[in-house]
């Protein structure tokens, strides 16, 4: 089975930075579910983005957000209804990016209405006629840290071999991240990468599309660890496994270098969903997605509340 998407790490921050966007100035959205206009309800609003999924108005009226840092654009939106498209780029400024069948320059989109939601992504497909799509970002504005372009892609689930054309997408003055807050005192998250202790600048523990993810990064969201498994999970033991895409284990060393667990263990010890607070260890043995690096992760823990 070909694998679907690989989240760099300022990708995987993306998704906590939308979900403190208050915090973080990424106020929700005020463009009511429907609005096709984007005339919205006059809300302070840093950005709009939009799109057709399969022919329906889509509107990222609950989060929208950027991040540009390490030669890495990340760009994003949350629906009131949960749905989610995210792009990652190789940052090279203003100009067409395209998004290859078989490539790490991608969008996806994920529904959490569906029974399966695994996501749709455009680097999916088995052939160019099945997925890909364009990206073009029209202007970078880096006094005021605003994005805008347009997009548009085709994207492949594996899992049922279905499809969704992502078309008429565009992002408009999207405030874009160039830095990570760092992680509050009461979150932890400790690991050791072949043998070396990782001490994270940033924490994360996000609650979205039925998964919860957890993110630990440096300060540049280039070195990055991250786990992700059903919103639903018990205190237990379960196995790490990229394939199955339930239980996931991500290690990207750098910018360009994505690690996949192949094997390993994921421990809940506990879970108070009142409270969203999560702890637990783990271990995995990470494998690159498109290469043949390796890196042995040990001894990790956490303790995180999600939002």
């Amino acid at each position: 089975m070909k694998l679907k998407f690989v989240f760099a790490g300022i990708a995987l921050c993306l998704f906590g930075l939308m979900a403190c966007e208050k915090e973080l100035s990424f106020e929700t959205g005020s463009i009511p579910t429907g609005d096709t206009t984007g005339s919205g309800d006059g809300n302070n609003v840093t950005g709009d983005i939009r799109a057709k999924i399969d022919g329906v108005q889509w509107v990222g009226d609950k989060a929208a957000a950027a991040a540009r840092m390490n030669g890495r654009i990340a760009i994003g939106g949350l629906s009131i209804d949960k749905k989610t498209v995210l792009i990652t780029l190789a940052d090279s400024g203003v100009h067409q990016y395209t998004l290859y069948y078989d490539g790490l320059n991608a969008g996806a989109f994920q529904d959490s209405s569906l029974a399966d939601i695994t996501a749709f992504t455009s680097n999916g497909g088995s052939s160019a006629a099945e997925t890909g799509g364009t990206v073009n970002i029209t202007s970078i504005d880096e006094t005021n840290k605003k994005i805008s372009g347009t997009f548009s892609f085709k994207a492949k689930r594996g899992t049922d071999e279905t499809f969704r054309n992502i078309t008429e997408g565009s992002f408009t003055n999207l405030s874009y991240s160039t830095s990570l807050p760092p992680a509050n005192n009461t979150d932890t998250f400790k690991v050791k990468i072949d043998g070396v202790a990782f001490d994270p600048f940033a924490i994360y523990g996000t609650s979205a599309l039925g998964n919860i993810m957890l993110t630990a990064s440096d300060a540049t969201a280039v070195k990055t660890v991250a786990l992700t498994f059903p919103g639903t999970i018990t205190p237990g033991s379960y196995t790490l496994d990229f394939l199955g895409l339930t239980y996931i284990g991500q290690y990207n060393p750098d910018a360009n270098t994505f690690l996949v667990a192949q094997s390993g263990t994921l421990t809940i010890l506990e879970h108070n969903t009142s409270t969203k607070r999560i702890k637990g260890s783990f271990s995995f043995e990470a494998t690159e997605f498109l290469g043949t690096a390796t890196a042995q992760l040990t001894e990790g823990s956490f303790a995180i509340t999600y939002q």
